[in-house]
């Protein structure tokens, strides 16, 4: 027998509740934000973790637009789909522009310079940008990077440190 549209329909209504909850192997790959978990064990402080989501705002701020997106063009609508190319700091808002230059550029000139690991090349910047914008954990970043047991935690409040610095001392 063929099940209507209507059928179905119902069907997936009744189901709702089940459907709600992620299933068991969606909610093994969930992993919870590294900077809140680090907060929730009293080793990052608030004014750390709002540093954090700075650096996230303005890494993805940068980011955004530097990829290809759809070239879908509606065939109905009337006007111009072309988009015109921009640098990344004409489409930031005023403030992201401000803290782009005033607190962001000179932090990351800072930790760029560094290196901070055993291997070689390894930025410090790279490390900080894995773990608060790639949302890596802590024992990853350890590996990756070949840092003794405890070491990643180190550099993050450190280079947040040097964050908030920076961000004191510019006037925004």
């Amino acid at each position: 027998m063929r099940r209507t549209r209507k059928a179905r329909l119902r069907q997936a209504l009744s189901l709702e509740e089940e459907s709600l909850s992620p299933t068991p192997q969606t909610e093994r790959k969930l992993r919870q934000d590294t900077i809140i978990s680090l907060l929730a064990a009293g080793d990052l402080s608030p004014d750390h973790v709002r540093v954090a989501e700075e650096i996230r705002a303005v890494f993805e701020t940068v980011s955004r637009g530097m990829f290809p997106g759809s070239s879908w063009r509606a065939e109905t609508s009337q006007g111009s789909h072309k988009r015109h190319r921009m640098d990344f700091v004409d489409r930031m808002s005023d403030m992201e522009a401000i803290l782009w230059e005033r607190c962001y550029l000179p932090w990351t000139r800072q930790l760029s310079c560094e290196i901070a690991s055993g291997v070689p090349g390894t930025r410090w910047l790279q490390m900080v940008v894995d773990i608060v914008v790639e949302n890596e954990l802590l024992e990853a970043i350890e590996q990756k990077y070949r840092l003794g047991g405890g070491m990643a935690l180190g550099f993050l409040v450190n280079g947040l440190d040097r964050y908030i610095e920076i961000r004191r001392e510019m006037p925004l």
